[in-house]
């Protein structure tokens, strides 16, 4: 049994400091790096890449939505044209500061509402597909476990990488519930989930039910108040049930020349 923990990072601004990055990264095996449009600025983005490479975590983009007021989780009404534009110039920011620090992008996770636009609405699902088919099919997928995004781009023959966000609620449909202000949960609670969605493939549901779910990692949001504490928890709980932790490529047992880096 093998799990990746990812979590979403580099969502800083300027003055304004958003989560514990560095505290994150000891429990961690793939940070979903911010790229600047729905949070985080280039001197975030590129000590976040640092720390991650000091720690030894898989990096990949954070891509968000041009909207840093309501942080990425508002619908917009962009044309496909703008999800491809906005996809690569976002791709191109991080793989500038990993160029430098010789470290290689290993995933590409959308963020907040754009998460749910590329992974479910007919409108963006190919666009965003074709985009990151002709920028590195090489990258990892990472979105919500069976949602239509992840069918298609395994029948393109691209990687995937399905994801349980075990610090979200879940409806009886095995939706996840998007929270506009990231609340802080129990930590053994979401360590709990973790471990049945590793070696059960199930995951509790708001209703007191549970849902099957098949993922290969875990998500925990940086931004929640005890995300460090929540992090801690699922990777103690996770190596405890037998399960062993690491990143994409290492799940994957994928050979990368210098590791990660």
């Amino acid at each position: 049994m093998k799990m990746d923990i990812n979590v979403d990072m580099g969502e800083s601004f300027g003055r304004y400091t958003l989560g514990d990055d560095e505290a994150l990264m000891p429990y961690v095996t793939s940070a979903n790096i911010a790229t600047g449009f729905h949070a985080g600025d280039p001197l975030v983005l590129e000590r976040t890449i640092k720390w991650a490479k000091q720690y030894g975590v898989a990096v990949g983009a954070h891509l968000g939505l041009p909207d840093r007021q309501g942080f990425g989780r508002r619908q917009m009404d962009i044309s496909p044209e703008e999800l491809r534009s906005d996809t690569l110039y976002q791709l191109g920011a991080m793989e500038a500061f990993l160029k430098l620090h010789g470290m290689k992008m290993q995933h590409v996770k959308p963020h907040g509402i754009l998460y749910r636009m590329v992974g479910e609405q007919e409108k963006y699902i190919d666009t965003f597909l074709d985009t990151i088919e002709e920028y590195n099919k090489e990258l990892y997928i990472m979105l919500h476990a069976g949602c239509e995004a992840l069918s298609r781009a395994k029948k393109r023959g691209l990687k995937t990488a399905p994801e349980v966000l075990v610090d979200l609620g879940y409806d009886e449909k095995g939706n996840w519930i998007l929270e506009r202000v990231k609340k802080a949960r129990s930590p053994q609670q979401v360590a709990q989930r973790a471990v049945a969605v590793a070696k059960e493939g199930k995951i509790d549901t708001i209703d007191g039910k549970t849902v099957s779910v098949e993922g290969c990692t875990v998500c925990i949001h940086g931004d929640s108040p005890n995300a460090a504490a929540v992090a801690a928890a699922v990777r103690s709980a996770l190596e405890s049930g037998g399960v062993t932790v690491t990143n994409l490529w290492e799940y994957f047992n994928e050979e990368k020349e210098g590791g990660i880096l």
